[in-house]
């Protein structure tokens, strides 16, 4: 079971700095939620758009490091990429970020799990996901139709498979004003969890998107025996409002 330290003042300082009073924006008091039904899909026909794509890409583990290092219980298809890819089914499955304002390409492993061991640290590098806005050969049928519901801006867009003993460490992403992520379950099992400091729920394969707030210390596991297959859309939402629009209220009037 993953436990997420939520307990001492330097778990806050973490990433603290990106709120109130640190900043003009609120920490969010909801952990997750479900998206309404103006979102929500036919389970069968996504499901079998996930078969019609794997017929030409099937999943590739993560590249955790600029040397090339793999993950091979977190695998993904990326259905967007950045502009000049060459390998643009897999590009998303990389992390950049920015350093001395010049665009690097991160070691996964070392920003994240490296940051949460040293809470006292400065915030993790500014991660640069807006740069995944080209569709792929992925994005199609009724992935398209399905993803094309969300009005704000989207980049990072995904399928995303966490193999059976696959775990997602305790991080922090970005906060809900610079993007948020909402998830789809397309294939889950019942030992698969979800928690956003030491909340934790589960995403059920349903026909539903859920919203979870990967500004906070979140993680994942998947303690089952089948593969958890995930749809993960990253929505720039406050690229179209400001702070007067609070993000719950935008998910309950359909305007993210």
């Amino acid at each position: 079971m993953i436990k997420i330290d939520v307990g001492t003042e330097n778990n806050s300082n973490y990433y603290k700095e990106w709120y109130t009073p640190y900043s003009t924006w609120n920490k969010l008091s909801v952990d997750w939620c479900r998206l309404p039904e103006y979102y929500s899909f036919d389970l069968k026909k996504l499901r079998a758009e996930l078969e019609n794509v794997r017929k030409d890409f099937n999943f590739k583990p993560f590249v955790i490091s600029p040397e090339g290092k793999k993950r091979m219980t977190y695998q993904g298809i990326s259905l967007t990429s950045r502009e000049n890819s060459t390998d643009p089914e897999y590009d998303a499955l990389r992390l950049f970020g920015y350093a001395e304002d010049k665009e690097i390409e991160l070691d996964i492993q070392k920003v994240f799990l490296d940051h949460y061991n040293n809470l006292d640290a400065a915030l993790p590098p500014d991660l640069n996901e807006r740069i995944f806005t080209k569709p792929t050969r992925a994005y199609t049928g009724y992935f398209a139709e399905v993803i094309d519901k969300f009005k704000s801006v989207k980049t990072k867009c995904r399928l995303l498979n966490l193999k059976p003993r696959g775990v997602i460490s305790p991080h922090v992403d970005f906060p809900y004003y610079k993007q948020i992520r909402v998830h789809t379950a397309i294939h889950t099992n019942d030992d698969t969890y979800y928690e956003v400091e030491g909340v934790r729920f589960k995403i059920p394969a349903d026909g539903h998107f859920y919203w979870f707030d990967v500004g906070r210390n979140h993680a994942v596991e998947n303690n089952g025996t089948t593969d958890r297959i995930n749809l993960s859309v990253n929505l720039s939402v406050y690229e179209n409002y400001d702070n007067t629009y609070d993000l719950m209220e935008l998910i309950r009037n359909c305007k993210i």
